[in-house]
């Protein structure tokens, strides 16, 4: 895969997203706005990446990191550990926002590396504050969202091998082959 189909795809989400935004308010009016585009923008970036790739074991493996993220993180909210810093309710904790911007982010890193992950990665800083801004998270909250996506993302989601190519280690060596058939 080129850095620069992500680079594109992620300028093409960036730009697709702004014209949408732009008549009604756009997303910069409030930061619980950019907070929900934020959260929802990073997946889409993963799942881009994905249709690109014509990766459609890691469709499938990043839908289930983040369903099996986000009901973790509604688990844990249910057990009403701690007050939102706006008092409106007992499920601060864990950032469900967070959870679903680290998903698309830590997939995209694990699944095909740390660059092209910079971006979603930047969504979830973005998603994070905004949560903490509007007073509906701690920055705890957000570190605890992020922590639950990167547990699940790390159990549930092997890394890309392109067809055609092998790669093996042990302790002493790592192999590279080329395999097609006829």
């Amino acid at each position: 895969m080129h850095i620069k189909k992500f680079k594109l795809l992620g300028t093409i989400s960036m730009c697709i997203f702004a014209v949408s935004n732009a008549n009604a308010g756009g997303p910069f009016t409030s930061p619980n706005k950019l907070g929900d585009v934020m959260m929802v923008m990073s997946p889409a970036y993963a799942l881009g990446m994905t249709f690109m790739a014509q990766d459609y074991k890691g469709m499938l493996q990043l839908g289930e990191s983040i369903l099996a993220a986000q009901l973790a993180s509604e688990g844990i909210k249910a057990l009403e550990i701690e007050r939102r810093p706006n008092g409106k309710d007992y499920k601060s904790f864990p950032s469900g926002h967070a959870v679903g911007a680290f998903s698309g982010a830590m997939f995209v890193h694990k699944r095909y590396g740390w660059k092209p992950a910079l971006l979603p990665y930047a969504m979830g800083v973005v998603t994070g504050w905004a949560r903490v801004r509007a007073k509906h998270h701690y920055w705890h909250d957000v570190a605890a969202g992020a922590a639950v996506s990167g547990l699940f993302t790390w159990l549930l989601v092997d890394k890309y091998v392109p067809k055609g190519v092998d790669v093996s280690a042990d302790s002493e060596e790592v192999r590279l082959g080329f395999h097609t058939t006829f």
